[in-house]
């Protein structure tokens, strides 16, 4: 009874009944498994369907159904396209699955991709992927942060993603600890401060300000010199912010293992996508990191990342904070850069002289927005212990 496929035998409404009752919490997972004689991992698959298909009966038809039929021409073609696109990372059946489901409405599961693809495309897949790659074993277990917005877990990876060969883009990211929820992400040409301050803003307007960052040790991110921290230290104390810092890349290993999923994702479906430019690339990263939040069930935590976030902030397990003034916002989440102020109130930046109001400062501070590409010169150099506006001496955009 077991082994034969769920749909043969029982009705899509009895399934869907029971899945809501599990959901509901009327059902323990044990009862739930006896009443559908599956296992513990199908039940979650089946309320991830269940979720994904609005709470329907008719969410069996991801997992079940007709499943001989031929694939739509377009959806042939967009599988190819994937595939050619992961040469460089290996085939990803459940990345396939998700596009196809995202982009053309065609719903199927892994293993019937999977099983499609080798029936109808293995001459593609064996000049593709030459050589099968292992899935790393990841055994280690790590603390768990109880609640949305107690910790963010951040990092980034160079990729190639366009331009010539040996050119690499950065994807940078962050993640709720409690959720596995991805909060905010970047696709740049370039990692510097400014492109993680440009990732951060609009995370921090959409959901709030978490209570800590947990980042590797790198210069961007460590000690320098005799300030007490680097800029990203200052902007987290102005905002409240707890910035720890890593002792070993295991000790992050949420981020580390959401990274190794997204780098292959991301570059593979930009790539299928054609992308060559950083506005449509962050776009596109966009949209599949949301379906990716709304839809997957993560191993760990047996719950949708979203699902997860709604259900810890109805418990009241919620820490993320509300943004101060937008314009203390943007004064923190730009790059604090020191000028010499000339004869006749002048400064040079950018290989040019610009003129700035009377000052009998001898030093002022440029602010560097990252987004706008403009800068404020400001008389005093930002106080992360006292977050308020300088007086601006100059405002410009280039």
């Amino acid at each position: 009874m077991k082994n034969q496929q769920l749909y043969s035998r029982l009705a899509p409404e009895a399934v869907e009944r029971v899945i809501r009752r599990f959901n509901d919490r009327e059902l323990t997972m044990q009862e739930a498994m006896a009443a559908l004689s599956v296992s513990r991992a199908q039940v979650y698959n089946l309320r991830t369907q269940w979720l994904a298909a609005g709470k329907k009966a008719s969410f069996l038809g991801a997992a079940g159904g007709d499943r001989k039929s031929a694939w739509p021409t377009a959806c042939v073609e967009e599988q190819k396209t994937l595939i050619e696109a992961s040469k460089d990372d290996g085939p990803n059946f459940e990345l396939y699955a998700d596009e196809l489901a995202r982009k053309h409405e065609f719903v199927r599961d892994r293993s019937s991709v999977r099983k499609f693809c080798e029936k109808n495309l293995m001459t593609l897949m064996r000049s593709t992927f030459p050589v099968e790659r292992k899935k790393p074993d990841n055994r280690y277990r790590r603390w768990e942060a109880e609640s949305y917005g107690e910790v963010y877990q951040h990092d980034s990876t160079p990729r190639h993603i366009w331009g010539a060969d040996g050119a690499n883009q950065s994807i940078i990211l962050s993640l709720d600890d409690a959720t596995r929820q991805i909060t905010a992400h970047r696709v740049c040409e370039r990692e510097n401060l400014l492109e993680h301050y440009a990732m951060l803003e609009p995370s921090f307007l959409r959901y709030g300000m978490p209570e800590a960052f947990y980042t590797d040790g790198f210069t961007l991110f460590g000690h320098e010199g005799e300030d007490l921290c680097t800029q990203f230290g200052r902007m987290c104390r102005a905002f409240g912010i707890n910035h720890m810092i890593a002792p070993t890349p295991e000790a992050k290993g949420k981020i580390e293992r959401a990274m190794r999923t997204f780098q292959h994702r991301i570059v593979v479906t930009l790539k299928a996508a054609g992308v060559d430019n950083e506005a449509r690339a962050n776009v596109l990263a966009g949209e599949h990191i949301a379906f990716w939040n709304r839809t997957h069930t993560n191993e760990e935590t047996g719950e949708i990342p979203d699902v997860r976030a709604q259900r810890l902030v109805a418990e009241g397990r919620n820490r993320l904070r509300p943004v101060p003034n937008e314009k203390v916002l943007r004064l923190f989440l730009s790059r604090h850069v020191p000028r010499k102020v000339e004869l006749g109130c002048r400064i040079d930046f950018m290989g040019r002289k610009w003129r700035i109001a009377k000052t009998l400062k001898k030093t002022v501070w440029l602010a560097i927005r990252p987004e706008n590409r403009g800068f404020y010169v400001l008389e005093e150099r930002p106080d992360p212990t006292n977050p308020v506006v300088p007086r601006i001496l100059l405002a410009h955009r280039f």
